[in-house]
């Protein structure tokens, strides 16, 4: 080999030659392409064509160049002037190669993509899969496959025509995270044929029989490193390895001898081999230091002296033979060649799987002797014996069959891959676990977000523990079996109270763990037996249970659980998981089982786990990020995608932390990479959630967005029976943007939608706000429908109220035994929402309502104001709605005397009190802001609304309601359905279900009860007493009042009025 010369600067140099051969062209570091006229030319032209030139390829008088702005750039050739873009990427171009005409190009990125492309049309075709950049790829001679090697350690074969994976050659290289780290660039080949793919590995070169995919090795003294890239010559029978070490390996391809072996004089990694195309002897090489030289192999191709006289005086010895006497001749004496071994003293060839026809026991090596192997030939040669004596053909294997998907491998969320020698064990909301592997420690670093919760603590890592996760309270580690260690967990309690912080427990034997997760007092171990094993954070063995598949990953929060598994096989290339969220501890109770976990077509999950909330999240390979819905069935909804805002496709996103209030996705941003480094380290960004609308560019698009991923989220703040104030709080950006939205729909004329908008309107002065807005943009007919639709809401409220006072009353009475005050104030509760339907059938009010008031507010009110009056038996100016006290409202509750008029009677409109004083007060309506008139009817009438004290009213028998019809109908066969419940759980069972039926069901019901109540009462009496009342008044305007009765006479005239029915 002659001496290597400077070509370029230090770093990474490619290299190619041009069609003739006569130049070869060079790239390195210094952005520079150089057009060398041998290796002895002091005068190189150069080309500059960017920052940095990683890999150059020359085709029809243009050469390609991929430099720092992620594309390939055509250039003319000598001038060097740019021809053109043939494609670009999102990542820095790997590696690049041509077919032999020229026409397609195969290119490699960092992006983790291959592309396939046609130069002249710009056509191209991409190929998704790897997990890690790119480092090589290979055209099949016949161009119908391509092979490609990557950084995650596998070689992808893919079919060009459908751009589908026909094989896949999991670890097959070093594993790394970029192409700056790996050890290896891993160039593969095929051979002239198209029968194999050839890969190189470490000290051996492994070769892939097509369509089989059998595997065969060369191995030789001469390969002592990493073999990194393999080329042949133009001819197709010499195969040169170059090596990370420096070696150089030239092998004969026909008989996979070693025809020449060299070693760089300082031993630098060879990054880049070419042939010359015109003198098959010629091989071109660079070095790392930016350095050239050509290997000289003369004397190799031409056959020595003796092998030239063989042949020449065996020239026309099987002319007249069958031309597969010829073959089986050829396939000769190959055995005892060097590094071959024998198979008859029981070792497998290295390359090649058939045995010769003719076994050569001699022990000398004379390779041009072939009348030895001519004797040794059957006497009958014809076709067939020879047939009979080849071994059967290799079996194809269709590659259109169906292939199941790899399963995913089990994975600590917040973790990097554990053949980094640096990497996160964890990284969560607590803190972060770091773990170093060198040749001088392994050790452990555990950092604390908040001091307040630990100090750092840096471990020494005996028991080369590889999985970790982190509390407020303990850090739990485990280690995998080695020989007859078995696998350990071991668990340190820094918040434990006594001085015994650390435990350990090992596994059962063939048992292995391979996810931890800790919570709130407990620790969960599960292992490939699909065991999970639960812990106390004391050591204490609490809990033990199967899982249904394969473990995929944990994650806790306080004490939930959350376990992912293979359920099954999915469909090609997708996952199928399941999802077990239970509670540990003492309210054991499982609260999903076997659920299937969503995920992006073609992906993996990358991270699980809960927010600071509790809400399970997760986040696929695709960047999705989804939430498991709490309300109603458990679903899982899309909140953000990470790609978004990612820069590059080989961009990704780290997550750490999620949280829901106020909500962050907090996350490392890995440039060209899926994990981020240990050093320097990296900062945290936090990417907002967003929900994938449709036409999010536009103003209604978004409103929608926010009021969902408001109402969503703000979802994990609803606690049955507690202040909800937090809850309000929350939903206050989702009631503006129901706001916007009405508008925006009012202004568009768009008024059905606007209605619509109200009815998930939940607050009564949003709705107030609406009905304004209406009304001032002149849609009349939208207020009064904004209108309506508050006033069922209120009715529905109403009825909803009545069912649970009845049932909470009857409850009451029944754990009392007073039966008869129920019926009592039931018959009260009756006449009053009689008094109330009335007024609401017969309201003649026309315009829109702007101060709607909830009815609860008003029986509130009402209610404070009886009990406050220091007289009970003083007469009241209006209709009570609260409940009146037992014995002091008799004669308060008696009907008025109505003047007779020819106008019809005006009800009641729903009345909000001003005044508490004076006998006849003054109150405002709803729709007193559109009518003046209404108004006036309305002051009017509640003027004429005194009531008269009426004995016989107050002493008639009570009503009974809807519910109690319904409860006294079905009694017997709720009491037969839960005989186990008490009367005051019955009741309230009762009153669900009778919640639960229909509106119209229940209003038949009402109906039902107040019929029945007409017909237990004495109209007659009534009539009687309304006459005797009118005859005996005087024709004036004003009514006398009794004066209130005694304490004693009241009791008196109750008793008289039970006594005389």
């Amino acid at each position: 080999m002659k001496p290597m010369r400077y070509a370029h600067s230090d770093g990474h140099t490619v290299l190619c030659f041009d069609d003739s051969g006569r130049y070869m062209l060079t790239g390195g570091t210094d952005g520079d392409v150089r057009v060398w006229q041998g290796i002895d030319d002091d005068d190189a032209v150069s080309h500059r064509v960017g920052e940095k030139v990683y890999a150059v390829a020359f085709k029809n008088n243009r050469f390609y160049t991929a430099s720092e702005a992620n594309s390939v750039q055509t250039h003319t050739f000598p001038d060097g002037s740019p021809d053109g873009i043939v494609t670009r990427f999102t990542g820095a171009v790997s590696h690049m190669c041509l077919n032999k005409s020229g026409s397609v190009m195969v290119a490699a990125s960092s992006d983790f993509t291959v592309k396939h492309v046609e130069v002249e049309t710009s056509n191209q075709k991409v190929f998704h899969g790897h997990q890690a950049p790119v480092l090589s790829v290979s055209l099949h001679p016949q161009e119908e496959l391509l092979a490609s090697s990557s950084c995650d350690g596998s070689v992808k074969v893919w079919k060009v025509a459908d751009q589908s994976c026909v094989k896949s050659l999991e670890d097959s290289i070093p594993k790394c995270s970029d192409i700056s780290l790996s050890k290896t660039l891993c160039r593969l080949t095929w051979s002239p044929d198209g029968k194999n793919l050839l890969v190189p590995r470490e000290k051996e070169i492994a070769i892939y029989e097509n369509n089989t995919w059998q595997k065969s090795v060369i191995t030789h003294e001469a390969l002592t490193g990493t073999v990194s890239i393999l080329t042949f010559s133009p001819p197709g029978n010499l195969l040169a390895a170059a090596c990370c070490d420096g070696s150089i390996v030239v092998f004969d391809w026909n008989t996979r001898k070693c025809v020449e072996k060299q070693r760089h004089d300082k031993g630098l990694n060879i990054c880049a081999l070419a042939w010359n195309p015109s003198n098959s002897s010629q091989l071109a090489l660079c070095d790392t230091e930016g350095q050239l030289g050509v290997l000289d192999l003369a004397t190799t191709d031409k056959p020595d002296g003796d092998e030239q006289m063989n042949a020449g005086q065996f020239a026309g010895v099987f002319d007249d033979d069958d031309d597969l006497l010829l073959e089986a001749s050829n396939v000769g004496p190959g055995n005892d060649d060097e590094g071959t071994p024998d198979p008859a003293e029981g070792e497998t060839p290295s390359t090649k799987k058939s045995q010769p026809l003719i076994d050569d026991d001699d022990e000398d090596d004379d390779d041009g002797d072939f009348l030895k192997d001519i004797k040794l030939l059957p006497k009958d040669d014809d076709a067939s014996s020879i047939a009979d004596s080849l071994p059967p053909p290799a079996t194809i294997v269709p590659t259109n069959t169906f292939k199941p998907t790899p399963m995913q491998r089990p994975f600590q969320p917040g973790s990097t891959p554990s053949h980094l020698s640096s990497r996160y064990m964890v990284w969560n909301d607590v803190g972060i676990v770091k773990q170093y592997v060198s040749d001088e420690e392994n050790s452990i670093d555990v950092e604390f977000h908040s001091t307040a919760t630990h100090h750092a603590m840096h471990l020494t890592n005996s028991l080369d523990c590889h999985l970790a996760t982190l509390t407020s309270t303990a850090l739990v580690l485990a280690c995998s079996a080695e020989d007859d260690v078995p696998s350990k967990v071991m668990c340190m309690h820094f918040g434990s109270w006594d001085s015994s912080k650390e435990w350990t427990v090992c596994l059962p034997e063939g048992e292995e763990a391979q996810a931890v997760t800790a919570g709130a007092g407990w620790v969960a171990v599960a292992t490939d037996a699909r065991n999970l094993r639960i812990f106390s954070e004391a050591g204490v063995q609490q809990d033990l249970f199967s899982i249904p598949g394969p473990v995929v990953s944990l994650a806790g929060h306080d004490s939930t659980l959350l376990i992912t598994y293979h359920a099954g096989m999915g469909i090609p290339g997708d996952q199928f998981l399941g999802v077990i969220i239970t509670e540990v501890g003492s309210q054991k109770k499982t609260l999903l089982n076997g659920s299937p976990l969503s995920m992006s077509p073609k992906s993996t999950l990358q991270w699980l786990g809960f927010s600071s909330e509790g809400t399970p999240f997760s986040m696929d390979s695709a960047g999705i990020v989804r939430r498991m819905s709490s309300t109603g069935s458990p679903t899982w909804i899309q909140v953000a995608d990470t790609q978004e805002h990612a820069k590059g496709k080989s961009d990704h996103y780290w997550i750490v932390g999620v949280g829901e209030h106020p909500q962050q996705l907090r996350c490392i941003p890995c440039k060209g990479a899926r994990y981020p480094p240990t050093l320097p380290r990296p900062a945290v960004s936090v990417i907002p959630f967003r929900l994938p609308m449709c036409e999010m560019n536009t103003e209604k698009s978004q409103y929608e967005e926010t009021f969902l991923r408001t109402c969503l989220f703000a979802s994990s703040l609803r606690v049955p029976g507690a202040d909800n104030s937090d809850l309000q709080e929350a939903l206050r950006p989702a009631q503006e943007a129901l706001i916007k939205l009405f508008a925006l729909s009012a202004r568009s004329d768009r008024e059905a939608r606007a209605l619509e908008v109200c009815e998930m309107m939940q607050e009564e002065h949003t709705m107030q706000l609406a009905i304004k807005y209406a009304s001032r943009l002149k849609h009349m007919q939208l207020a009064q429908r904004i209108s309506e639709l508050a006033q069922r809401r209120a009715e529905e409220e109403d009825e909803e109220e009545e069912v649970v006072e009845e049932s909470e009353d009857i409850a009451c009475s029944r754990r009392n035994g007073s039966v008869a005050q129920h019926d009592e104030e039931n018959m009260e509760e009756e006449d009053e929402e009689a008094d109330v339907e009335e007024e609401d059938d017969t309201d003649h009010s026309t315009g829109p309502k702007l101060n709607l008031q909830p009815r609860e507010v008003q029986a509130k009110t009402a209610s404070k104001s009886v009990l406050a009056r220091s007289n009970p038996f003083k007469v009241s100016s209006q209709r009570s709605i609260g409940h009146p006290t037992k014995g002091s409202q008799v004669f308060d509750k008696l009907s008025s005397k109505t003047d007779k008029s020819d106008k019809p009677i005006v009800p009641l409109p729903v009345t909000i009190r001003t005044s508490k004083s004076g006998g006849s007060k003054k109150t405002k309506t709803i729709s007193n802001m559109f009518s003046k008139n209404n108004s006036a009817d309305s002051n009017a009438s509640s003027h004429a609304a005194e009531p008269k004290a009426d004995p016989e009213t107050q002493n008639s028998k009570p009503s009974v309601s809807g519910f109690q019809l319904w409860l006294e109908e079905n009694r017997e066969e709720l009491e037969e359905e839960r005989p186990d419940l008490s009367h005051e759980d019955l009741s309230q069972v009762a009153a669900e279900r009778f919640r639960a039926l229909p509106k119209e069901e229940r209003q038949t019901w009402s109906q039902k009860a107040k019929s029945k109540s007409a017909a237990t009462t004495s109209p007659d009496g009534r009539k009687r007493k309304r006459v005797e009342e009118d005859s005996s008044e005087k024709p004036s305007k004003k009514s006398t009042v009794r004066p209130p009765l005694s304490q004693s006479t009241n009791t008196k005239l109750s008793s008289f009025a039970f006594s005389k029915d």
